[in-house]
């Protein structure tokens, strides 16, 4: 369900849009504006009524509602004034700026170009600066990814991976450079692995050829699959000390606050219970509360099991790693 002032923003930009596209089916409108096919319908059968003052048939927009029906397609004629493109407000300019910069970031040169003509004539219509700042790592590594995406060549990573923290040498399969959150990535697909991964571009130390040519794979993740997973995650809040704080740099989280005695509480969307358990584990005694517990308890459980191996092969706690040191039997269990 929409308002009548939403229908309104909606045609104003439906209408010299269909005007401009004779014959665009009811789908394609639909999926451009993002809503639905009988909202496209409902606000055609609006716009039959719009028009200019006067309201002879001149004067008014004409649509042939039977083709729309029938044929699933959009044929309209507009009074001249109004085939005229919406004007967009200042925070619609500034947004679309905003969109623009983060393009350019991951951009290459064939529509950098493009782009910078773009966002001088949109900085025509802006009152103050923006200011833009996405991470996508290394220039020439970007440049490399683009061009082996542009001409279907396999390359060899050399991958920063701070959350298992080792480094590995991928040899993947470029598709696609996309920014979410202000962070670019590429989607790849691992042929070391196999299987499709998500590397972060600023992880990304170094790029070399080798000589092979990519190859299509089927089941390519769905960009966006990752943000409606986190829509419908669990929250967990976890507190965490000080060194412990980088997980804010390569986790998604909501909220982070500062507690006292230099305790940081971060809230975390959680689509996974194991992947919480090994991040508990590999942080050890840096982590002081999780809320709710139920992550904590099984990554208690773990590490004791992993102690008593150790104690049974005879390890003192001079030959323990950091994390199996960590007060694991005291730390608080909150519900």
């Amino acid at each position: 369900m929409s308002t009548s002032m939403e229908q309104v923003a909606r045609l104003l930009s439906e209408i010299p849009y269909i005007e401009a596209h004779p014959g665009i089916s009811v789908h394609e409108v639909a999926k451009v504006f993002g809503i639905s096919e009988d909202t496209v319908k409902a606000d055609i059968r609006v716009a039959i009524y719009c028009g200019l003052p006067g309201g002879y048939p001149s004067d008014l927009i004409d649509v042939d509602l039977d083709v729309m029906q029938d044929e699933q397609a959009l044929y309209m004629n507009n009074p001249t004034p109004l085939g005229r493109p919406l004007k967009l407000s200042g925070a619609e300019t500034a947004s679309l700026q905003v969109a623009l910069m983060a393009v350019r970031a991951v951009a290459d040169d064939q529509i950098t170009q493009t782009v910078d003509s773009l966002m001088a004539k949109i900085a025509s219509g802006l009152t103050s600066a923006i200011d833009v700042r996405v991470s996508t790592g290394e220039e020439r590594i970007r440049e490399g990814l683009a061009q082996a995406i542009r001409a279907a060549e396999r390359v060899e990573l050399t991958y920063d991976g701070h959350i298992r923290g080792m480094t590995t040498n991928p040899v993947v399969d470029p598709v696609e450079i996309t920014v979410r959150g202000g962070v670019a990535y590429v989607t790849a697909y691992d042929v070391t692995g196999p299987g499709w991964r998500t590397y972060r571009l600023d992880r990304i130390s170094n790029l070399s050829e080798t000589g092979q040519s990519a190859v299509d794979h089927p089941g390519k993740p769905d960009p966006d699959s990752w943000s409606r997973s986190l829509a419908a995650a669990q929250t967990v809040r976890v507190q965490i000390t000080q060194d412990a704080t980088w997980i804010t740099e390569y986790i998604p989280f909501l909220t982070w606050q500062a507690l006292p005695g230099g305790v940081i509480e971060v809230t975390l969307p959680v689509v996974d219970p194991v992947w919480l358990v090994r991040l508990l584990l590999a942080l050890g005694d840096s982590v002081r509360r999780v809320e709710p517990a139920t992550s904590l308890v099984m990554a208690q459980d773990l590490a004791r099991q992993a102690l008593d191996v150790y104690t049974g092969l005879g390890v003192g706690d001079e030959g323990l790693p950091r994390q199996a040191k960590g007060s694991w039997n005291q730390m608080p269990i909150s519900s």
